[in-house]
């Protein structure tokens, strides 16, 4: 942990905190009795992320890279409510610009505008040119910012421009996979200046959408929700009659993709859903 005068101190947790379930986060506010080196109280967080394993941050920049690994927007979007569910502002950032061909760069411009419309900010980014380096760097002033996002996107990268002293481990994509390789191997609250603190995360592959009811997943697709009013209140924007979401699908006022993306998740959720019913029904029998 850091004390308050951003210096590292290696502490221990009182054992209660295990008895009571306490998992200490990065990111906690803690109190310490500096002269045994231990955590006395763990105050309460303003927020709390599951994946990566966060607490008390501003921001989310969301690293997705344009270009090996390809560009996943499926996975973009599943981190988008992920950190949306957390009530955190999000930032989308595009990295690895420096790789894109004249067609990635006309696909990824219609993909900021997508994001645009719908609220976010996205910065496009490259560590090796320093495009978006500045933006980035200003994005992150008075702020504690966690960088999320797959593994090979480059944040680490990005991190190592933003301050090339802390001189982070960063590892190639693989050309078989398309994927990037774990370099960082925990979450770590890094100090960029005095007014500026990020949470490097190792990279993952995979995200649930546990905690997403069927009937609250549409809130997190800002331009499903500002949509309508739909025949019925009740509306799920799936094949219930008189839908005002698919018309505007149909009249390309919402990006096809967005919308096929939240069909997915919505089958997904419901299928959590009823076995959830199911077991909680064989249970009480």
């Amino acid at each position: 942990m850091q004390d308050s005068r951003g210096e590292m101190m290696c502490c221990r947790a009182r054992g209660r905190f295990k008895e009571a379930g306490i998992d200490l986060l990065v990111g906690d506010l803690v109190e310490v009795d500096t002269g045994e080196k231990v955590i006395e109280k763990v105050y309460s967080r303003k927020n709390r992320l599951v994946r990566p394993p966060v607490a008390n941050v501003d921001q989310v920049v969301v690293v997705m890279s344009v270009l090996r690994p390809p560009l996943d927007l499926v996975f973009l979007d599943r981190i988008l409510i992920s950190a949306g569910a957390s009530f955190l502002n999000i930032i989308i950032c595009l990295n690895k610009m420096d790789l894109a061909a004249a067609r990635d760069e006309e696909r990824v411009k219609e993909v900021k505008e997508v994001f645009l419309g719908c609220g976010y900010r996205v910065i496009l980014s490259s560590a090796v040119t320093g495009h978006g380096i500045d933006e980035l760097r200003n994005t992150l002033q008075g702020k504690i910012t966690v960088l999320a996002g797959p593994s090979g996107t480059g944040k680490s990268t990005l991190i190592n421009k933003l301050k090339p002293e802390l001189d982070l481990l960063s590892g190639a994509v693989s050309t078989k996979t398309e994927r990037g390789r774990h370099t960082t191997r925990h979450v770590e609250l890094l100090r960029l200046d005095n007014a500026a603190f990020v949470v490097d995360t190792p990279g993952f592959q995979r995200l649930d959408l546990k905690g997403i009811s069927s009937k609250e997943l549409y809130s997190f697709f800002p331009e499903i929700s500002l949509k309508g009013p739909c025949r019925f209140n009740s509306c799920l924007h799936n094949d219930e009659p008189g839908c005002a979401v698919k018309d505007a699908v149909q009249n390309g006022e919402i990006a096809s993709w967005r919308y096929e993306h939240y069909l997915a998740f919505l089958k997904e959720v419901h299928q959590r859903e009823k076995t959830f019913f199911n077991k909680k029904g064989e249970d009480t029998k």
